[in-house]
């Protein structure tokens, strides 16, 4: 681990850093092979802010290819909770990262669609959505998702980057992520990785989804993000006539941003919300 990343984990309780310590490296050139367990960080310092009580059930929407919140969020919740984990079709490293963090018997994984969570009403305590509002395909999707969320549970948690820079690294990040729905959608891979939404833009989300927010705030979590990049390779097969050229142009440009600079998370913007009565 960097130095950088022993500063971030003073703060954290030993139980975590030995935690952290089983997540196996990933070798995803050119990510470093540890950025799962930095990710993972961000999750814990971002589920600090959640609503978590000891041995209740909890609802994940969107757990992804590497458990990437999921672990932290069975660590949060203790060793007699229960997480639910729902993802539609992405389980590629799941089930190794569950099993080296030695929290499986916390973790549930179901395949389901979050617009029709297969989940009976109110059967779960909390519902959370960690940096996964970008992939739920639109303002009328999200509502969607978040009204289920209401529906199986009583308080709901979202948290997710803002589109927002305070430092080289920040803008790094943002000049690679804010391509990525332009060329997949341009790719013909269909639109995936929407742009961050501000703050005020996933309280409305939320209110329009029935919920009555408890808290809102930006937080900064001060640690690298290694999630924006994707190939040059991908850009190229863009057709030529749907701004390939540009996008080609500003790919180069972010990446050189990216090695300068590093890329640094952006703010990131929290909310705590309850079931309208």
């Amino acid at each position: 681990m960097t130095d950088r990343f022993e500063a971030h984990l003073r703060d954290a309780e030993p139980e975590f850093r030995e935690l952290l310590g089983r997540i196996p490296l990933l070798a995803t050139p050119p990510l470093p092979g540890d950025w799962l367990r930095w990710e993972m960080l961000e999750r814990h310092e971002v589920l600090s802010r959640a609503p978590i009580r000891a041995g209740t059930t909890i609802l994940e929407v969107g757990s992804g290819p590497h458990a990437i919140a999921t672990v932290p969020l069975a660590y949060a919740a203790g060793p007699s909770a229960r997480v639910v984990a729902v993802e539609r079709s992405r389980w590629d490293h799941f089930r190794t990262v569950v099993g080296r963090s030695g929290l499986g018997d916390r973790i549930g994984p179901v395949r389901g669609d979050a617009r029709r969570l297969p989940l009976s009403d109110n059967s779960v305590n909390l519902a959370v959505c960690l940096h996964g509002i970008r992939s739920l395909h639109g303002e009328e999707g999200t509502v969607r998702v978040i009204r289920e969320m209401f529906r199986v549970a009583p308080y709901v948690f979202l948290a997710e980057s803002l589109p927002l820079a305070r430092n080289g690294a920040q803008r790094a990040h943002l000049a690679m992520y804010d391509l990525r729905e332009e060329v997949f959608s341009a790719a013909g891979g269909g639109r995936d990785d929407l742009h961050y939404a501000p703050l005020d833009r996933l309280v409305a989300l939320v209110k329009r989804a029935g919920g009555v927010v408890e808290r809102s705030e930006v937080l900064e979590v001060d640690l690298p993000h290694f999630l924006a990049y994707f190939p040059r390779a991908r850009v190229e097969t863009v057709p030529a006539g749907a701004h390939r050229e540009d996008l080609l142009r500003r790919w180069d440009e972010a990446d050189v941003l990216r090695r300068r600079d590093g890329e640094d998370h952006p703010p990131v913007g929290v909310v705590t919300a309850s079931r309208a009565q």
